[in-house]
This record gives structure tokens, sequence and C-alpha cells, in this order.
């Protein structure tokens, strides 16, 4: 059984790591998935259980929103430039240890280019990544699980709109992109006479 280590920036992807950690323990068990909201009880010293947690898991999984790569500090310094930073460190101790580490992108976030990273952490841009997106959230998720397994999964889905369109014999063209139907008319003539 995997054990999962989840890291993510509280200002950029708690509600989505939450999610994502909750599908993964629903597959892997509760006791096999880190997320350290969850995790940790109260008590707890969290560098030392940090680095149990990371020493426990055999896969790290860095869930990267859209602000991943730019929050700042109270000191208005971009955290991934303070050594001391958890995010950093936590990535930094897995790829030290050379364990897997997944970027989980979400939405449309990109993967951080080397250029924007630390060194101790430039491995991230190499990587390689999961998107996981709001619209397709849980079979997204499902895929991870099945790459993490080994078993291809379903690649998550393009993003942008999507439009249907359904033409009619009277020439009204249907067309759906997501957000409500609308008609547009395209019968400016008589109407085709062929069979």
């Amino acid at each position: 059984m995997r054990r999962i280590f989840l890291s993510y920036r509280i200002k950029d992807s708690v509600h989505a790591t939450a999610a994502i950690a909750g599908l993964l323990a629903q597959h892997y068990g509760q006791d096999n998935v880190f997320r350290d909201r969850d995790s940790l009880p109260l008590g707890s010293v969290y560098p030392r259980r940090i680095r149990r947690e990371l020493e426990r898991a055999d896969v790290v999984l860095a869930v990267i929103g859209p602000s991943w790569l730019t929050i700042k500090n109270r000191n208005g310094v971009r955290c991934l430039d303070d050594e001391r930073d958890w995010v950093r460190t936590e990535l930094r101790m897995a790829f030290e240890r050379e364990m897997q580490v997944v970027p989980v992108l979400l939405d449309d976030t990109k993967l951080p280019d080397r250029a924007l990273l630390p060194a101790d952490i430039e491995l991230l841009s190499l990587s390689m990544y999961w998107q996981v997106r709001h619209r397709t959230f849980e079979s997204d998720v499902r895929g991870l699980i099945a790459e993490l397994e080994g078993r291809p999964g379903t690649p998550p889905a393009e993003s942008g709109p999507v439009q249907h369109n359904t033409a009619t014999s009277g020439g009204n063209v249907y067309a759906n992109q997501g957000g409500g139907d609308f008609t547009i008319h395209l019968n400016h003539g008589k109407p085709d006479e062929r069979s």
C-alpha cells in the first residue's frame, strides 16, 4: 500500500488539497495519506512530525495552484526564497531522499519554470506532473490514483469552454457552451430540399 504525503500552500490550495486527500483516503485509507491539518494531533511538534511522515512516505504530491510560486510572507519576501519555508523544506527533503515527487497542478496552473525555483528544489520543474481541474475533479483524482498504482490513468480533460452544437432540420443550431443554451437561426433562404 502506498503512503502519500501532501505538500501544499494553505493560501494557495487548502480546499482543493483537502478534497484530494479525501479521495486518496477513500482508496488508500486515512492512515496512508498525510495532510498536516488532518493528520497532526494536538500537541504534535510540527518539524519533528513532518520529517517523520516524509520518511514514512513513498510519494509526495506537491499540490500547486495559481499563486503557489508567488505567495509572499509577512515581510514581503516570496515564501520560496526563504530557506525555512515549510513547502520548500518538504520538497527539498523529498528530493534529497530521491523520493517520487509528483506536481499536481490545479486547473490551468503551469509547472513552475526552473529559473523561478530555488536550486534545492529545481528538480520540481523536471518532474512528470498530473493536472486536476475543478470541472473534472473526481475523475482527474481517480486518474492520478491509477497512475500512482502503475495503471494508465485517463488524462485530465482539456481546459477551456466546451461547445456542443445540435442542428435541427429547420435550420436552427442549438449551442451549449457549458453556461446555458442559446439558439442561432441560420435559415436565410429556402430550406434545402435534398433528402
